[in-house]
Protein backbone atom coordinates (compact mmCIF):
# COMPACT_ATOMS: atom_id res chain seq x y z
CA UNK A 1 0.00 0.00 0.00
CA UNK A 2 2.83 2.35 0.81
CA UNK A 3 4.43 1.65 -2.57
CA UNK A 4 1.16 2.53 -4.29
CA UNK A 5 1.00 5.79 -2.36
CA UNK A 6 4.57 6.60 -3.35
CA UNK A 7 3.84 5.98 -7.03
CA UNK A 8 0.68 8.05 -6.82
CA UNK A 9 2.44 10.99 -5.19
CA UNK A 10 4.90 11.26 -8.08
CA UNK A 11 2.06 12.36 -10.34
CA UNK A 12 0.83 15.16 -8.10
CA UNK A 13 1.56 18.72 -9.14
CA UNK A 14 1.98 21.77 -6.96
CA UNK A 15 -1.10 23.91 -6.48
CA UNK A 16 -0.41 27.42 -7.67
CA UNK A 17 -2.40 30.48 -6.69
CA UNK A 18 -3.26 32.47 -9.78
CA UNK A 19 -2.42 36.15 -9.81
CA UNK A 20 -5.26 38.51 -10.69
CA UNK A 21 -3.05 39.91 -13.46
CA UNK A 22 -2.83 36.43 -15.03
CA UNK A 23 -6.61 36.16 -15.06
CA UNK A 24 -6.90 39.58 -16.69
CA UNK A 25 -4.35 38.61 -19.37
CA UNK A 26 -6.22 35.37 -20.01
CA UNK A 27 -9.50 37.22 -20.47
CA UNK A 28 -7.92 39.62 -22.94
CA UNK A 29 -6.54 36.61 -24.82
CA UNK A 30 -10.01 35.07 -24.99
CA UNK A 31 -11.47 38.30 -26.35
CA UNK A 32 -8.76 38.40 -29.03
CA UNK A 33 -9.48 34.77 -29.93
CA UNK A 34 -13.18 35.60 -30.26
CA UNK A 35 -12.30 38.65 -32.38
CA UNK A 36 -13.98 40.98 -29.93
CA UNK A 37 -10.63 42.71 -29.50
CA UNK A 38 -8.81 43.20 -32.81
CA UNK A 39 -5.29 44.22 -33.77
CA UNK A 40 -4.99 48.00 -33.75
CA UNK A 41 -7.93 48.44 -31.38
CA UNK A 42 -7.69 50.74 -28.38
CA UNK A 43 -8.31 49.18 -24.96
CA UNK A 44 -10.43 50.91 -22.30
CA UNK A 45 -8.60 53.10 -19.81
CA UNK A 46 -6.88 51.57 -16.79
CA UNK A 47 -9.59 53.00 -14.56
CA UNK A 48 -12.39 51.58 -16.70
CA UNK A 49 -10.74 48.15 -16.86
CA UNK A 50 -10.33 48.11 -13.08
CA UNK A 51 -14.02 48.90 -12.67
CA UNK A 52 -15.10 46.26 -15.19
CA UNK A 53 -12.85 43.57 -13.68
CA UNK A 54 -13.85 44.72 -10.17
CA UNK A 55 -10.24 44.87 -8.97
CA UNK A 56 -7.83 47.60 -7.95
CA UNK A 57 -5.71 49.34 -10.54
CA UNK A 58 -2.60 47.42 -9.46
CA UNK A 59 -3.46 44.09 -11.16
CA UNK A 60 -4.65 45.93 -14.28
CA UNK A 61 -1.44 47.96 -14.40
CA UNK A 62 0.66 44.80 -13.99
CA UNK A 63 -1.26 42.99 -16.75
CA UNK A 64 -0.89 45.91 -19.17
CA UNK A 65 2.80 46.29 -18.31
CA UNK A 66 3.48 42.63 -19.06
CA UNK A 67 1.47 42.77 -22.28
CA UNK A 68 3.42 45.85 -23.39
CA UNK A 69 6.80 44.41 -22.43
CA UNK A 70 6.29 41.51 -24.82
CA UNK A 71 5.02 43.64 -27.67
CA UNK A 72 1.33 42.73 -27.46
CA UNK A 73 0.09 46.24 -26.71
CA UNK A 74 1.62 49.69 -26.95
CA UNK A 75 0.85 52.56 -24.60
CA UNK A 76 1.33 56.24 -25.36
CA UNK A 77 -0.01 59.40 -23.67
CA UNK A 78 -1.78 60.46 -26.85
CA UNK A 79 -3.50 57.26 -27.96
CA UNK A 80 -3.72 55.21 -24.75
CA UNK A 81 -3.19 51.42 -24.88
CA UNK A 82 -3.57 49.89 -28.33
CA UNK A 83 -3.28 46.23 -29.39
CA UNK A 84 -0.26 45.84 -31.66
CA UNK A 85 -0.85 45.20 -35.34
CA UNK A 86 0.04 41.50 -35.23
CA UNK A 87 -1.96 38.54 -36.48
CA UNK A 88 -4.42 36.99 -34.03
CA UNK A 89 -2.42 33.75 -33.97
CA UNK A 90 0.77 35.59 -32.99
CA UNK A 91 -1.02 37.65 -30.34
CA UNK A 92 -2.68 34.60 -28.79
CA UNK A 93 0.60 32.65 -28.91
CA UNK A 94 2.47 35.42 -27.11
CA UNK A 95 -0.20 35.75 -24.43
CA UNK A 96 -0.42 31.98 -23.95
CA UNK A 97 3.33 31.81 -23.41
CA UNK A 98 3.19 34.51 -20.74
CA UNK A 99 0.59 32.51 -18.85
CA UNK A 100 2.05 29.01 -19.25
CA UNK A 101 5.77 29.41 -18.58
CA UNK A 102 5.69 26.30 -16.36
CA UNK A 103 5.14 24.07 -19.40
CA UNK A 104 8.61 24.74 -20.81
CA UNK A 105 11.57 22.68 -19.62
CA UNK A 106 14.74 24.66 -18.79
CA UNK A 107 16.96 22.53 -21.03
CA UNK A 108 14.62 22.94 -24.00
CA UNK A 109 14.59 26.69 -23.50
CA UNK A 110 18.37 27.00 -23.19
CA UNK A 111 19.10 24.88 -26.28
CA UNK A 112 16.73 26.78 -28.55
CA UNK A 113 17.52 30.18 -27.09
CA UNK A 114 21.25 29.70 -27.62
CA UNK A 115 20.82 28.97 -31.33
CA UNK A 116 18.32 31.75 -31.98
CA UNK A 117 20.16 34.41 -29.98
CA UNK A 118 23.45 33.69 -31.78
CA UNK A 119 21.73 34.04 -35.15
CA UNK A 120 20.02 37.20 -33.93
CA UNK A 121 23.32 38.85 -32.98
CA UNK A 122 24.89 37.89 -36.31
CA UNK A 123 22.02 39.28 -38.38
CA UNK A 124 21.79 42.43 -36.26
CA UNK A 125 25.46 43.15 -36.96
CA UNK A 126 24.75 42.79 -40.66
CA UNK A 127 21.41 44.60 -40.90
CA UNK A 128 20.83 47.00 -38.00
CA UNK A 129 20.02 50.60 -38.84
CA UNK A 130 21.68 53.41 -36.85
CA UNK A 131 18.37 53.95 -35.05
CA UNK A 132 18.18 50.28 -34.08
CA UNK A 133 21.73 50.31 -32.76
CA UNK A 134 20.81 53.36 -30.67
CA UNK A 135 17.84 51.41 -29.27
CA UNK A 136 20.18 48.55 -28.29
CA UNK A 137 22.54 51.06 -26.67
CA UNK A 138 19.70 52.63 -24.69
CA UNK A 139 18.51 49.24 -23.43
CA UNK A 140 22.06 48.32 -22.43
CA UNK A 141 22.64 51.64 -20.68
CA UNK A 142 19.44 51.23 -18.68
CA UNK A 143 20.45 47.71 -17.62
CA UNK A 144 23.86 48.93 -16.43
CA UNK A 145 22.25 51.74 -14.46
CA UNK A 146 19.95 49.25 -12.77
CA UNK A 147 22.80 46.83 -12.08
CA UNK A 148 24.98 49.57 -10.60
CA UNK A 149 22.09 50.58 -8.37
CA UNK A 150 21.82 47.00 -7.11
CA UNK A 151 18.43 46.47 -8.72
CA UNK A 152 17.22 43.18 -10.19
CA UNK A 153 17.83 43.51 -13.94
CA UNK A 154 16.09 40.53 -15.53
CA UNK A 155 13.61 42.50 -17.59
CA UNK A 156 16.26 45.04 -18.61
CA UNK A 157 18.51 42.16 -19.68
CA UNK A 158 15.74 40.63 -21.74
CA UNK A 159 14.92 43.98 -23.35
CA UNK A 160 18.53 44.21 -24.58
CA UNK A 161 18.10 40.86 -26.33
CA UNK A 162 14.72 41.87 -27.76
CA UNK A 163 16.20 45.05 -29.23
CA UNK A 164 18.91 42.98 -30.91
CA UNK A 165 16.20 40.71 -32.31
CA UNK A 166 14.32 43.73 -33.66
CA UNK A 167 17.53 44.88 -35.35
CA UNK A 168 17.64 41.68 -37.43
CA UNK A 169 14.64 43.06 -39.36
CA UNK A 170 13.34 39.49 -39.42
CA UNK A 171 9.89 39.49 -37.85
CA UNK A 172 9.75 35.71 -37.47
CA UNK A 173 13.04 35.58 -35.57
CA UNK A 174 11.95 38.51 -33.41
CA UNK A 175 8.66 36.77 -32.61
CA UNK A 176 10.37 33.49 -31.70
CA UNK A 177 12.76 35.22 -29.30
CA UNK A 178 9.90 37.26 -27.82
CA UNK A 179 7.92 34.04 -27.28
CA UNK A 180 10.71 32.72 -25.06
CA UNK A 181 10.80 35.88 -22.97
CA UNK A 182 8.28 34.85 -20.30
CA UNK A 183 10.05 31.53 -19.80
CA UNK A 184 13.45 33.22 -19.44
CA UNK A 185 12.05 35.49 -16.73
CA UNK A 186 10.21 32.61 -15.05
CA UNK A 187 13.19 30.28 -14.69
CA UNK A 188 15.61 33.08 -13.84
CA UNK A 189 13.37 34.24 -10.99
CA UNK A 190 12.85 30.70 -9.67
CA UNK A 191 16.54 29.84 -9.69
CA UNK A 192 17.79 33.24 -8.53
CA UNK A 193 20.00 33.26 -11.63
CA UNK A 194 21.20 36.81 -11.10
CA UNK A 195 22.64 36.35 -7.64
CA UNK A 196 26.34 36.21 -6.80
CA UNK A 197 27.37 38.98 -9.20
CA UNK A 198 26.03 37.40 -12.38
CA UNK A 199 24.14 40.54 -13.40
CA UNK A 200 27.39 42.54 -13.50
CA UNK A 201 29.07 39.79 -15.52
CA UNK A 202 26.14 39.80 -17.94
CA UNK A 203 26.36 43.58 -18.30
CA UNK A 204 30.07 43.29 -19.17
CA UNK A 205 29.27 40.61 -21.75
CA UNK A 206 26.61 42.88 -23.21
CA UNK A 207 29.29 45.57 -23.57
CA UNK A 208 31.30 43.32 -25.87
CA UNK A 209 28.27 42.15 -27.84
CA UNK A 210 27.10 45.72 -28.41
CA UNK A 211 30.58 46.75 -29.48
CA UNK A 212 30.92 44.12 -32.22
CA UNK A 213 27.36 44.66 -33.45
CA UNK A 214 28.09 48.39 -33.78
CA UNK A 215 31.29 47.56 -35.66
CA UNK A 216 29.40 45.20 -38.02
CA UNK A 217 31.52 42.22 -36.96
CA UNK A 218 28.86 39.59 -37.58
CA UNK A 219 31.01 36.52 -36.87
CA UNK A 220 32.27 37.93 -33.58
CA UNK A 221 28.75 38.95 -32.59
CA UNK A 222 27.53 35.40 -33.17
CA UNK A 223 30.39 33.88 -31.18
CA UNK A 224 30.13 36.30 -28.25
CA UNK A 225 26.41 35.72 -27.99
CA UNK A 226 26.99 31.95 -27.92
CA UNK A 227 29.44 32.41 -25.05
CA UNK A 228 27.04 34.74 -23.24
CA UNK A 229 24.17 32.25 -23.35
CA UNK A 230 26.57 29.42 -22.43
CA UNK A 231 27.77 31.31 -19.34
CA UNK A 232 24.18 32.00 -18.33
CA UNK A 233 23.50 28.27 -18.71
CA UNK A 234 26.50 27.38 -16.53
CA UNK A 235 25.37 29.84 -13.87
CA UNK A 236 21.86 28.45 -14.11
CA UNK A 237 23.14 24.92 -13.45
CA UNK A 238 25.07 26.16 -10.44
CA UNK A 239 22.03 27.86 -8.89
CA UNK A 240 19.21 25.46 -9.70
CA UNK A 241 18.14 21.96 -10.63
CA UNK A 242 17.39 21.54 -14.34
CA UNK A 243 14.88 18.82 -13.52
CA UNK A 244 12.76 21.31 -11.59
CA UNK A 245 13.03 24.30 -9.24
CA UNK A 246 14.25 23.55 -5.73
CA UNK A 247 13.18 26.77 -4.13
CA UNK A 248 11.02 26.07 -1.10
CA UNK A 249 9.71 29.63 -1.21
CA UNK A 250 8.37 29.21 -4.73
CA UNK A 251 4.72 29.01 -3.73
CA UNK A 252 5.06 32.02 -1.47
CA UNK A 253 6.73 34.02 -4.22
CA UNK A 254 4.03 33.05 -6.70
CA UNK A 255 1.18 34.07 -4.38
CA UNK A 256 -0.13 37.64 -4.41
CA UNK A 257 1.05 39.71 -1.46
CA UNK A 258 -2.54 40.71 -0.82
CA UNK A 259 -5.41 38.40 -1.43
CA UNK A 260 -7.94 40.32 -3.44
CA UNK A 261 -11.08 39.42 -5.25
CA UNK A 262 -10.93 37.32 -8.35
CA UNK A 263 -11.38 39.60 -11.37
CA UNK A 264 -14.84 39.53 -12.87
CA UNK A 265 -15.27 38.14 -16.36
CA UNK A 266 -15.10 41.03 -18.79
CA UNK A 267 -18.11 40.99 -21.08
CA UNK A 268 -19.13 43.14 -23.97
Amino acid sequence: MQDDDADFSQHLKKVRIRRPADIIIEQISNLIARRIIKAGQKLPSERTLAERFDVGRGPVREALRRLEFFGIVKTSPQSGTVVENLSEHVLIGLISNILHADDMSPEMLIEVRGALEALSAKLAAERATPEQISAIENAHRHMKEQANAGAFTLEEDLLFHLKIAEATNNNLLRSLIALMGPDVLHFSHLHATYKNGRMHEAADEHDEILKVISQRRAGDAEELMKRHISKSYEHFRATGDLDGPQLKKEAKADAPKKRGRKPKVLTT
